[in-house]
């Protein structure tokens, strides 16, 4: 009987320990900020910098041509994605 209320008390200090450390992890989480889709996303790196011609993550490159329309390459199969980068600028006009 002994034994059975040491194993029951220490799964009741276990499991008090497990509860407290997912509120603490529920709080930072909640004190996060939350990015939006254009921020993580490689089409909207290309939204939000329009003087960017061609930039990529490492494994997708995206174009935009004159027509303003960017297009992006598919991702493969086991490349881990970078962080996104612009690699041309748009010229300026003189």
């Amino acid at each position: 009987m002994r034994n059975v209320c040491t194993i029951a008390a220490l799964f009741l200090c276990l499991l008090l320990a497990a509860s407290q450390d997912s509120s603490i992890r529920d709080a930072i989480a909640a004190e996060l900020p939350i990015p939006s889709l254009a921020d993580v996303s490689i089409q909207g790196y290309g939204d939000k910098n329009q003087t960017c011609q061609e930039w990529t993550d490492g494994c997708r490159a995206c174009t935009r041509p004159e027509n303003g329309v960017a297009t992006c390459s598919n991702l493969g199969i086991a490349c881990q994605p970078k962080a996104i980068s612009c690699t041309k600028r748009a010229e300026e006009k003189k």
